[in-house]
């Protein structure tokens, strides 16, 4: 059955099939207020110039329930106060209990950290103090951490690309599946039946083989309770219910995708440390990060503004267009490293990386006044 309902103001097409929820957004969204500036005020500044630490690419920073802190930076897992004073770093090099070679994500689940570790696969759960509660081995390969509920990990595993036939000089372009499963806390793996197909690009250089990604497996828990996800190139979004392991909705908007022109496009001149290939592409990917702010979805697009930064889109819960607005971000930003950017949203709060003239990081927080 096929039932199709029209809201009023906006033709916004919701379309059930097989018990997933199908919405079909316009162009422009609800609010006739949309497209202003996000008004943001700066609360507090992190830079290393207090000692203790070092800055070099902090990334992947999130904030705990008491106002703490938190981001990786290499060998580095920094803890700073709620008004940015460094506490302790809480990385411990090594194989054994509570130690890393590295840190791929962790997330902070109310007073405890649960930080995983690629090759060989480990969590690592530790209170904010960074004492040891736990080392927990998947009994497989898992590759993302993505979230946490019901007392399981929400983690994703990819398929391993045939690599032989790759060309050394124009490259060739790869087929990578990721698989969501769910981890119990004694490594018990169980899958939960949902794949999503992405592309990545290697190419082969004498000794080795590098790849970036063209379309990559973008997560955000929503509401500690769904998970909101991408893979696409094009504008398409999906919700699973993490309780009843269902897909419940699936979303998009007409969207004008933004050609490939970085020289003409890009607001700044810096390069991600990170980004070591360029990936062929006729467009950027229309979804470039996914965050949660309160009960809607907040979608960072391509879509960029000289004058006010990059459009985010906002959807509420049930996958409809409310509204949309632009970001006002760092000049030194690239829109080809956009999606990897290091940029959070926790509660009211928006925190960024930002680099002064002599590429000097700093972590900044900034209150959103969104209205």
């Amino acid at each position: 059955m096929k039932i199709t309902r029209f809201f009023l103001f906006i033709p916004c097409a919701l379309v059930a099939v097989f018990g997933v929820q199908v919405v079909d957004n316009p162009e422009n969204p609800l609010n006739k207020k949309s497209g202003r500036l996000l008004q943001l005020a700066e609360v507090l500044r992190i830079t290393d110039a207090q000692g203790g630490f070092y800055f070099k690419s902090p990334e992947n920073i999130k904030i705990a329930l008491d106002g703490s802190i938190f981001c990786i930076d290499g060998e580095q897992f920094l803890k700073f106060d709620g008004k940015g004073r460094f506490i302790k770093n809480l990385f411990r090099k090594g194989q054994g209990p509570g130690e890393f070679t590295r840190i791929d994500n962790y997330l902070l689940i109310d007073s405890v950290i649960a930080i995983f570790q690629r090759g060989p696969d480990k969590i690592v759960k530790m209170d904010t103090e960074g004492r040891l509660i736990k080392d927990l081995k998947p009994e497989g390969a898992v590759t993302k951490l993505l979230a946490y509920h019901g007392d399981r990990y929400v983690m994703a595993q990819n398929s391993f690309p045939k690599i032989e036939n790759i060309k050394k000089d124009e490259g060739n372009i790869l087929d990578v599946t990721w698989n969501l499963v769910f981890v119990s806390e004694d490594g018990k793996i169980e899958k939960t039946g949902h794949v999503f197909p992405t592309m990545w690009f290697a190419k082969r250089l004498p000794g080795a083989v590098i790849a970036d990604y063209i379309t990559d497996l973008l997560a955000a828990p929503f509401n500690r309770k769904y998970l909101v996800l991408s893979h696409t190139r094009d504008y398409r979004l999906q919700v699973l219910d993490l309780k009843t392991n269902q897909m419940i909705s699936s979303f998009k908007r007409k969207y004008k995708s933004v050609s490939y022109q970085p020289e003409k496009i890009s607001p700044g001149v810096q390069t991600s440390s990170r980004r070591r290939l360029e990936v062929p592409r006729d467009y950027y990917n229309d979804i470039q990060q996914i965050f949660t702010y309160k009960n809607t979805i907040w979608v960072l697009t391509s879509t960029w503004d000289k004058n006010k930064g990059f459009l985010v889109d906002v959807f509420n819960g049930d996958g409809r267009y409310v509204d949309n607005f632009y970001l006002p971000m760092p000049e030194n930003i690239k829109l080809d490293d956009l999606g990897r950017y290091p940029i959070t949203v926790s509660g009211d709060f928006l925190i960024v990386v930002e680099r002064d003239k002599d590429d000097i990081p700093a972590i900044v927080k900034y209150r959103i006044s969104y209205r």
